[in-house]
């Protein structure tokens, strides 16, 4: 059987109870935020209730790391309570099994059989816990409808400054180095000096240098570095671009065929290059991060897009200007649904398949019908039910499992 509490997934086999025989535990035990095997701790098998005195089993560590072997030898028999629970450094977790019945002896076990769940794909405790695997239960959750657009992060409009000569002059820098991209600097910085043409009265800055001051105009960035101290410039020529990373535009090119549908914009996730969390801009609320600057009320001719633009917190300022991402816009409408991971779609002969858990080791495949995705989450439609759970890591691994060679899935031994 597979148990859950909220920290420790449990996938239990163990023998009928009878009075005086062995009935040996094979319990697999793994931590549900990482879903890594339990490597250490106690594990003790306690049976309880009936009226009986309770009794209680006990093993000190795992044989392997996730697998404990207690071994139970019951002296009552009856209706019996059966309790497993894990004693591990910082973390006690309880695994309520149910009732099972101890009989009087071997020969009062009624005959059964043992069968497997039909359609049911194996995929063993020791395989998951090799690999990036998990499952996450099929839940309620409040999705914000989306519409996706091609999308480029730009500096905002005050964001953003180019410094070129004021007249023509040789350029010096000020101080030891002279500025290089990737420099911070602070509104009103003297970043180098341009000499004065001939005629002109000089202005001298530092012993031995003297000219006109190039002075940053905004705290921000060095971007662009566009000559080199020595050089001879003319008017006009640039010479440093500066941006401000700690506030971003997003700019969208909404599809015409969509601009309707976006009546209350109310902010987007985006799609980052190799980093598996979305960028999220909200526009209202208390999580507010961000704002709507502008929708255009005209459709570009030559791309049928009409740009919407929205200023948002750049995090950790690592997002770069220039950047092209898939952004999805919130249309301002929700969906009160159930939900899973995006992560636990997989495309089988183009369908959309998820993996749903039957026991610890055992999954069945079904095709699903998704609908509004936001951010890690999508809509199910139908197909699963909540309270369910769905592979979430590693849901190809078992689509390959179930197309390879048939494994010994329950019952087998560890």
């Amino acid at each position: 059987m597979t148990h859950f509490t909220d920290y420790t997934e449990l996938f239990v086999e163990f023998p009928v109870f009878s009075v005086g025989n062995e009935s040996p535990f094979a319990a697999h035990l793994t931590w549900l935020d990482s879903f890594r095997p339990v490597a250490e701790g106690r594990v003790r098998v306690i049976l309880r209730g009936g009226g009986l005195p309770e009794e209680e089993f006990s093993v000190e560590q795992p044989s392997i790391p996730g697998i404990f072997r207690p071994v139970a030898i019951p002296a009552h028999a009856g209706q019996r309570k059966v309790i497993l629970i894990l004693e591990a450094p910082g973390q006690t977790s309880i695994h309520n099994l149910g009732a099972y019945t101890v009989y009087s002896g071997k020969e009062a076990i009624p005959a059964a059989v043992e069968e497997d769940e039909d359609g049911a794909i194996s995929y063993l405790k020791e395989q998951q816990w090799q690999v990036d695997f998990a499952t996450a239960p099929v839940a309620r959750r409040t999705l914000r409808e989306s519409i996706r657009a091609v999308a480029t992060f730009k500096a905002t409009a005050s964001g953003e400054a180019e410094i070129s000569a004021p007249h023509d002059g040789q350029l010096a820098r000020r101080g030891k180095a002279f500025p290089a991209i990737g420099t911070r600097v602070t509104k009103g910085q003297v970043l180098a000096v341009i000499g004065s043409p001939l005629g002109r009265e000089l202005q001298t800055l530092d012993k031995g240098v003297s000219g006109t001051a190039l002075r940053a105009p905004i705290d921000g960035v060095i971007a662009y570095v566009h000559t080199t101290a020595g050089s001879y410039l003319e008017k006009g020529q640039p010479v440093f671009h500066i941006i401000d990373p700690e506030k971003l535009w997003l700019e969208c090119r909404i599809p015409e065929a969509d601009v309707l549908r976006l009546a209350d914009v109310d902010g987007a996730w985006v799609s980052l290059p190799n980093v598996e969390a979305p960028l999220v801009i909200t526009t209202k609320g208390e999580q507010s991060n961000g704002r709507v600057v502008a929708f255009s009320q005209a459709i570009d001719p030559r791309t049928r897009t009409a740009p919407l633009i929205l200023e948002f917190t750049n995090p950790d300022q690592q997002l770069r200007i220039g950047m092209l991402v898939e952004a999805h816009v919130f249309t301002g409408k929700t969906a009160d649904s159930v939900a899973v991971p995006v992560s636990a779609i997989v495309r089988d002969s183009g369908l959309p398949v998820v993996y749903v858990e039957l026991g610890g080791e055992s999954f069945e495949r079904r095709v699903v019908q998704t609908g509004i995705r936001e951010g890690d989450y999508i809509e199910i439609r139908s197909g699963v039910e909540r309270g369910e759970r769905v592979v979430s890591r590693g849901a190809y691994l078992v689509k390959l499992a179930a197309s390879g060679p048939a494994e010994a899935g329950h019952g087998h031994a560890h």
